[in-house]
This record gives structure tokens, C-alpha cells and sequence, in this order.
């Protein structure tokens, strides 16, 4: 596993790795659902480790609620949840490649990210909704995260999932 993470971006594209890149730490997180039915939000705590990897041309981060230390004994339960991203530059496109396996319920996400502004946004259809990713408020120590869905082609957005993170040290 020597190979697989490394400690800093590749010289090639060192300034478009460090948009995810400035995320690589431990982070503790409180992760918030919104339910389309109306139910009240749910809140979880969680945990999400982010690191440069593949000889510093890509990030990957591994989510996970809830965190190491709220585990169970037996190890995981039902609605927990642990996932990989990948996260590569594409210098052709000029656009990250971004994949998300989920294991506790088995998703594959393919999305594609780009910094605008002072965020990064993720984002995909699937079938006839936008699904919208975004990174925002980073700074050294902590930054948001929110999952967003339009059902009218962009028009509005619904929040179906807001993150916190604080970094841990």
C-alpha cells in the first residue's frame, strides 16, 4: 500500500490538486439528513480522512458515520455507512474524475468536480434529476459540505444532506 498514498501532489497540476488537496487531515464531522417525506432532519456524527494518493495525482477520502470511537463492538449496523472516494485530475478536460463507492448499500456515483469560486462542486444527472455535490467555507480547520438535488433541470435545489467538519489534530 506504499504506492497507493503519498504525502503531497505531484509537481504536474500542483495547483488543481491542491483544491481537494487542501483537505487532506482527519476530519470529525456532524452530518445532517433532510427527509423528502417531511420527517424531522436526522443528525449523525461522523468521521472523513482525506489523503493524496497515487504518486500525488489523486485524493481519495474514506467517509464514514459513525466514527471510530461510536462504533459498534461487532463492527457495523445497519444504516451505517463507510465510503471511498476517488478524486483525479483530468488535464484534458481540465476537470476532476470522481467516483464514490458506497458499502454499506452497495452506490457507485461518477460525478465530475470543478472549483467555482470558493467552492468545489461535484455533479452528475441521474435519470431525470441533477444531483449537485459542494464543497464550501473551507478554510484550514474546517469547511461544509452539501448534497443537493433539482427534480426541475436546475431550476431550484432541493438539501437532502449537510455536513460540518471540524479538523482534528
Amino acid at each position: 500500500m506504499k504506492t497507493l498514498l503519498t504525502d503531497g501532489p505531484s509537481n504536474l497540476y500542483a495547483t488543481e490538486m491542491e483544491q481537494f488537496g487542501r483537505l487532506t487531515g482527519h476530519w470529525a464531522t456532524q452530518i445532517t439528513y433532510y427527509p423528502t417525506n417531511g420527517s424531522p432532519a436526522r443528525r449523525v456524527s461522523g468521521e472523513w480522512e482525506f489523503s493524496y494518493a497515487l504518486e500525488g495525482r489523486a485524493v481519495l477520502d474514506v467517509w464514514q458515520w459513525p466514527g471510530h470511537e461510536e462504533l459498534l463492538p461487532a463492527g457495523r449496523a445497519p444504516g451505517q455507512e463507510c465510503g471511498l472516494c476517488v478524486r483525479i485530475w483530468d488535464p484534458r478536460l481540465q476537470l476532476w474524475r470522481f467516483t464514490f463507492h458506497g458499502t454499506a448499500r452497495g452506490d457507485v456515483v461518477h460525478m465530475y468536480a470543478r472549483q467555482i469560486d470558493d467552492e468545489i462542486v461535484m455533479e452528475r444527472a441521474a435519470g431525470s434529476d441533477l444531483i449537485r455535490w459542494t464543497f464550501t467555507d473551507i478554510t484550514t480547520d474546517t469547511f461544509r459540505w452539501r448534497n443537493e438535488r433539482s427534480i426541475d433541470g436546475g431550476h431550484t435545489w432541493r438539501l437532502d444532506q449537510g455536513v460540518s467538519a471540524r479538523r482534528l489534530r
